[in-house]
């Protein structure tokens, strides 16, 4: 018997021990998004060293880097007035220096616009922007990188985080040796049991007095049982109730890269099958080349308009590229399930995945075949990993235009009246809460076989826009901030608020936030709200990224 007790005492201690704490950790970011970046940049600058992000990639930046999206999406809609037929130049205002943020815009010049692409005023090579944007920002950041989250613990209350668990995972073969697509890695990376081509290390963060939100999937919305919405739960703007259609929502992509070789140049066969039930490319209303030059990240060329041998271009395209059939996120009911019974992976279709790596690879060989005569056979996919991140050529990471999305203190959602309005108005609704701007118009990419709600199919005329603190909150978490697409906001709003710059400066924001409660010893997300605390945080905030508009030479509000 004695033996037996010996035995276990033994087995919990080599458990125990090889877990490793974490405890200075104040204020935890999970995930590496565009948003999470602008975080812990602002934040570092306060807390130091106290800050940490968990990244699931060795490429933070999410959009930017990891995604392969390093053309980013500025505002390029005009709002016009029926009656009177006032026009206001969303685009242009978007496009001053003075409504940009600062940071961010010293990034995009590092490399400046060397693909002359007509999507973005700047549009560089992800792996370039990565190392020499990205990177040199990070100076006194704290970054767990090839880190995915398992588990969340609460306290007695219910409403604080005390310890997430995490999985860190270390290569034991060349990234060529191990060239496995994301699909058949996923599961890998959420067990805690060395593979053949990892090994991993069992993290425990505790003493967080914050957490971050800061995932593409939204996965500590799920994993602390926080509300949230995903996909088309919403029967009308804002609504809260959550009853409507969780398994439909946005399209989802692998991007890739695609290099113009100066002669022609063999490829091997599609090593993938065509996704569950065939698929469709086409160019829709354009051109080849004026798809080439769509994203293009590198060329000789003088213009836009014109392609060149060599070229670089990241292929990011609705008509071919973008997977419609199936939802990225489990249902509500099913994540919760994986969650429950510790077979967490994300709670994510893992299916879908599958098929829209298909999809992706399939749209590379029906473009290059469709090439005009002149560029016949010389599109070659990049399979590299210091130029994608992969052997394989696809992203690390799929580029998803939604995530599970918080609902606010209060019941908050932002919602599509606070951002949209007639062209005489100027722009939206000026929150006394407002942190950051951003302008970008509605942009949903539907998928096939889903019914959307008749309100998702109107126009709304979108102005310049402010972004309020409450919807960096959670109902039911007091020590969670929600930034990027998990943030409290519609399915409308997340579509106009899901670009690159706009996320950035959501998370400059936030990473004062985060380090204005820490320092202050606030004890909800929430008591930020009340005005002394407020002004504090908003005045910090004009630090690093706008809270005004500036419109035909005025501040709005000007303050």
């Amino acid at each position: 018997m004695l033996l037996h007790i010996l035995v276990i005492v033994c087995l919990i201690h080599s458990i125990d021990s090889s877990v490793r704490t974490i405890d200075d950790c104040q204020l935890l970011i999970v995930g590496g998004t565009t948003s999470a970046l602008g975080a812990i940049i602002t934040a570092s600058k306060f807390l130091k060293g106290n800050v940490c992000v968990l990244e699931p990639t060795d490429w933070i930046g999410g959009q930017l880097s990891a995604e392969l999206l390093s053309a980013p999406d500025f505002a390029f809609h005009t709002v016009k007035d029926k009656d009177t037929n006032y026009t206001l130049n969303v685009g242009s205002i978007d496009r001053q220096m003075n409504n940009q943020n600062p940071l961010f815009a010293k990034m995009l010049a590092v490399l400046g616009d060397t693909g002359r692409c007509w999507v973005s005023p700047k549009c560089s090579i992800p792996n370039l922007f990565h190392s020499e944007a990205i990177v040199p920002e990070l100076n006194n950041t704290r970054i767990f990188y090839n880190t995915v989250i398992k588990r969340i613990n609460k306290d007695a209350s219910g409403r604080r985080i005390i310890q997430i668990e995490a999985i860190q995972r270390t290569s034991i073969q060349s990234s060529t040796e191990r060239c496995r697509f994301l699909s058949e890695e996923l599961p890998d990376w959420y067990s805690p049991i060395d593979s053949a081509w990892f090994t991993k290390t069992q993290l425990l963060f505790t003493n967080m007095v914050y957490v971050m939100e800061g995932s593409s999937w939204g996965e500590v919305l799920v994993l602390s049982n926080a509300s949230y919405l995903q996909g088309l739960m919403e029967r009308f703007d804002g609504d809260t109730s959550g009853v409507g259609d969780s398994t439909c929502g946005q399209s989802f992509t692998f991007d890739f890269l695609q290099q113009l070789r100066e002669t022609p140049a063999d490829e091997p066969p599609n090593p993938l099958p065509e996704p569950t039930g065939g698929a469709n490319y086409t160019f829709q209303s354009l051109t080849w080349e004026r798809i080439w030059t769509y994203r293009r990240v590198n060329t000789s060329a003088p213009n836009a308009d014109t392609v060149a041998a060599n070229d670089i271009t990241i292929q990011n395209w609705s008509g071919g590229n973008d997977y419609r059939k199936e939802f990225f996120f489990l249902s509500l009911s099913d994540a919760q399930h994986q969650r429950d019974t510790n077979q967490w992976q994300g709670g994510v279709n893992l299916d879908a995945i599958q098929n829209a790596e298909r999809q992706a690879y399939g749209y590379h060989y029906w473009y290059r075949k469709n090439s005009p005569a002149q560029w016949a056979n010389r599109t070659v996919l990049v399979r590299s990993v210091p130029a994608a991140g992969t052997c394989h050529g696809l992203a690390k990471m799929p580029y998803l235009r939604e995530s599970r999305r918080s609902i606010g203190v209060g019941e908050f959602l932002m919602n599509i009246t606070t951002i949209s309005g007639h062209a005489r108005d100027l722009h939206g609704y000026i929150f006394e809460d407002r942190l950051c701007i951003g302008a970008y118009d509605v942009d949903v990419h539907p998928m096939q076989q889903c019914t959307y709600p008749s309100y998702m199919n109107e126009y709304y005329p979108i102005l310049p826009y402010y972004v309020p603190l409450r919807a960096m909150t959670n109902r039911d978490v007091d020590n969670l901030i929600v930034i990027g697409k998990t943030m409290a906001q519609s399915f409308l709003v997340n579509s106009a608020t899901r670009l690159h710059p706009v996320e950035f400066s959501i998370g400059q924001a936030a990473g004062v936030v985060g380090a204005y409660a820490v320092q202050n010893k606030l004890s909800k997300t929430a008591d930020m709200l009340e005005e002394a605390h407020l002004k504090r945080v908003q005045t910090l905030v004009k630090i690093y990224t706008p809270m005004s508009w500036t419109i035909h030479g005025t501040r709005y509000p000007d303050d």
